[in-house]
């Protein structure tokens, strides 16, 4: 028999409760009250105190951590512990993944900072299932919602403004709820509108170092056991996530669980454990209790949520009832738990700029992955600090300071990178990924830091499924780079984590689009060297729920949005162009010369709607290919350029302005491209008709199958608004017409 101790959370309070333990347990009482500056046992009989979330939390702390002693002392520990929204914080304590004063310092500060919130509301719903929840909320097109806790496959509680959770309440009954009931709360808990009080306890709990748990303890937000160099990351997305109960019920169910205690004032989670019981029945035979236990996987780790090539994954026990493809089991696990997200989703954007700390901290909170745009230059120190610290990435662009980046990017821990070499990986490159990488236990290659490569070809995909070269790892560690153990490591295993194939474009022209692509190089992955999968995604390319369905069927494990990224409201641009792009139809885009290998005349997707740059870049290049000093192009055009493209005389000395003083047409066409590329801080370019707007079919496609929704509009197209609708749509069409198909791991 295997036995869970579960701690629950607000709500579970009782008149009287703890009497009893403050008598038996009087030093870790006494520690309390020191910790709070107040009684315990006289706040826990304050009926009218108890209202208030900054006693409360302290209390039921307190409460279930002398519960736990209590428990303790006459029984042997469990096989493991799991904790229900507060609960979490004692069920740690109980793990000695931290001791009871740091927990409780915790729980006051994370009472604190959520007792200054204010605007919010939660909503019990009783009789729905979440995906008809959200169905009725796609069709009433409500966007602000979110589910807050999912207990059971009819109790799920949403979270959002209160006056939006109010109005939804009478719709759900008409559409069968049983029972909907406002909470007595004034915060809305648990969702994407807790970002900044999640970015606030992010501070404290930066402060605190944590163990390894002697005993596993369930995270709420990834349903799997926590790992200590994880549990400051995810308290903190505990803020602003759901709380997946049901999720971590059938894990407990599928790891043999038998029995759960409940240790803290009620009873409501023995209910929904019994409730699990019934619906769901552990998997056919035994496990050894090291699978069962496993915490959720590091860097290296290896597992993916699939069977180990030859061997057979078993089938349903009989009676078990068949689960419907949720957008949480899209894609294979083991990429959510590289990256520490919810979902296989990868925000990021198309190297302009656009898509900064703002749009990765928003992603973070909805749980997705993310990526910053690569900046030229060495990147802000204090934006690489919160990266580091909250576990986005950065775009990584190769070129003269790549290095410098790359020293920065170790320096504050960031942990992966997303690129775009053309020409395979360079050696700053191969620096980033190796740094770090050591063997782990059996002597397997682990490497600690992760690449996801976007590729256009099975070409330029094989150039990253490979070790680096010998004579590059020799030379990087003749100059210092890297150590002998850490290239030794390097000999085996791939430079890139992940591949993202995106649609071809510019010299990558291999006559196939990214979803003819995407089997081709997912087979070269399927043959890469090292214990670990490389995942290969789609970039820029999905923007319906067919296609986000039709790319999982191929066996996408993941998807990256860019331009659609570019439109969201936290997106450094100008609403204006915020609105042409959420606008712009297949029509209105174009290929136009950038300044990325400008002379080698290589094309960029940009919209031409409300914009003179694709017709005036293709005339600088054009000038470029013809003269190759500005001084040579005839004076009516010349006279032109630099009225109405440059804004002033092209003797302006560039950078790169040859000696004899005589600027290259090539110099002109840079200055060009760079002035319409550059956001101030306003997000507003330097003249009205000059906009360079990169724009990747994710966006047209999303436009065209928006329109005449809430989504039509920028304002609601939050990193989390998107990648929930055509993730949640996406599951429902693999569950209506392909269920076993979509149930495939790549």
């Amino acid at each position: 028999m295997r036995v869970v101790w579960a701690f629950p959370g607000q709500g579970s309070q009782r008149k009287d409760m703890g009497a009893g333990l403050f008598d038996r347990h009087p030093g870790t009482l006494a520690r309390a009250d020191a910790v709070l500056g107040r009684s315990v046992r006289e706040l826990a009989a304050d009926q009218a105190a108890l209202r208030d979330t900054r006693v409360l939390q302290p209390v039921l702390y307190t409460i279930g951590a002398l519960t736990y002693l209590d428990r303790a002392a006459r029984e042997p520990q469990p096989d493991c512990m799991i904790g229900h929204s507060l609960g979490e914080y004692t069920a740690l304590y109980a793990s000695g993944a931290l001791d009871f004063e740091t927990g409780l310092r915790l729980v006051v500060a994370r009472a604190e900072i959520m007792g200054r919130a204010r605007g919010g509301g939660m909503l019990a719903v009783v009789g729905l299932d979440v995906e008809r929840l959200r169905e009725v909320m796609r069709r009433e097109g409500v966007d602000d919602i979110d589910v807050a806790n999912h207990n059971s496959p009819v109790q799920t509680v949403l979270s959002g403004p209160e006056d939006s959770v109010r109005a939804l309440a009478p719709v759900l009954r008409r559409e069968g709820a049983g029972k909907c009931v406002l909470l007595h709360i004034s915060v809305a808990a648990h969702s994407r509108y807790m970002a900044g009080a999640a970015d606030e306890l992010g501070a404290v709990l930066d402060t605190v170092t944590f163990h390894e748990p002697r005993v596993p303890v369930v995270s709420n937000v990834t349903a799997r056991p926590h790992r200590a160099d994880r549990i400051a990351l995810r308290l903190r997305e505990h803020m602003c996530r759901g709380v997946r109960w049901w999720d971590s019920l059938a894990h407990l169910v599928e790891q043999g669980v038998t029995e759960l205690v409940e240790l803290g004032p009620g009873s409501v989670l023995t209910k929904l454990w019994a409730t699990a019981r019934t619906e769901l029945a552990p998997p056919p035979g035994g496990q050894d209790r090291a699978a069962r236990t496993a915490p959720e996987p590091g860097p290296g780790a290896g597992g993916d949520g699939a069977a180990a090539p030859g061997t057979r994954t078993p089938t349903a026990a009989p009676g078990r009832r068949r689960a419907p493809v949720t957008r949480e089991r899209l894609g294979p696990a083991r990429f959510r738990e590289r990256y520490g997200t919810e979902l296989a989703w990868l925000v990021s954007g198309t190297g302009d700029g656009a898509v900064g700390d703002e749009v990765c901290r928003a992603a973070r909170a909805a749980g997705l992955a993310a990526c910053t745009d690569p900046v030229p230059g060495a990147p802000r120190q204090e934006s690489l600090g919160r990266a580091g610290r909250h576990g986005w990435g950065i775009g990584l662009r190769p070129g003269a300071d790549a290095d410098e980046q790359v020293t920065a990017l170790l320096a504050h821990e960031v942990r992966y990178v997303e690129v775009g070499h053309p020409h395979g990986p360079d050696a700053a490159l191969v620096r980033f990924r190796f740094t770090g990488a050591h063997r782990g236990p059996g002597g397997a290659p682990v490497a600690v830091r992760h690449v996801v490569a976007r590729v256009t070809g099975p070409d330029q995909a094989a150039a990253f499924l490979r070790p680096p070269a010998p004579a590059l790892l020799a030379e990087l560690v003749g100059t210092g780079a890297l150590s002998a153990r850490e290239a030794d490591v390097a000999r085996e295993l791939p430079v890139a984590s992940d591949l993202a194939v995106q649609h071809p474009g510019g010299w990558h022209a291999d006559g196939a689009d990214a979803c003819q692509l995407l089997p081709a190089v997912a087979a070269l992955a399927a043959r890469s060297p090292g214990p670990e999968p490389v995942h290969v995604g789609l970039c820029g390319v999905v923007g319906t729920p067919e296609q986000a369905a039709t790319a999982f069927a191929l066996g996408a494990a993941f998807l990256v949005s860019t331009s659609l990224t570019a439109c969201a409201p936290e997106a450094r641009l100008a609403d204006p162009l915020k609105d042409t792009l959420a606008r712009a139809g297949d029509d209105d885009v174009t290929w136009a010369p950038t300044e990325r290998h400008a002379t080698l005349g290589v094309l960029a997707r940009v919209v031409r709607r409300g914009t003179l740059f694709p017709a005036r870049a293709g005339l600088l290049y054009r000038l470029l290919r013809e003269h190759r000093y500005f001084a040579d192009v005839p004076e009516p055009r010349r006279r032109h350029v630099e009225e109405h493209l440059l804004g002033g005389p092209a003797t302006e000395p560039p950078a790169d302005t040859r000696a004899d003083g005589r600027p290259r047409t090539a110099d002109v066409f840079r200055r060009y491209v760079r002035e319409t590329a550059r956001r101030t801080p306003a997000g507003d370019p330097l003249r009205p008709l000059d906009h360079q707007l990169r724009c990747d079919p994710d966006l047209t496609h999303f436009n065209r199958a928006a329109a005449g929704t809430p989504l039509a509009a920028w304002t609601a197209r939050t990193p989390a608004a998107v990648a929930g609708h055509l993730l949640t749509n996406a599951a429902e069409l693999l569950t209506e017409r392909a269920p076993k198909r979509a149930e495939t791991r790549p």
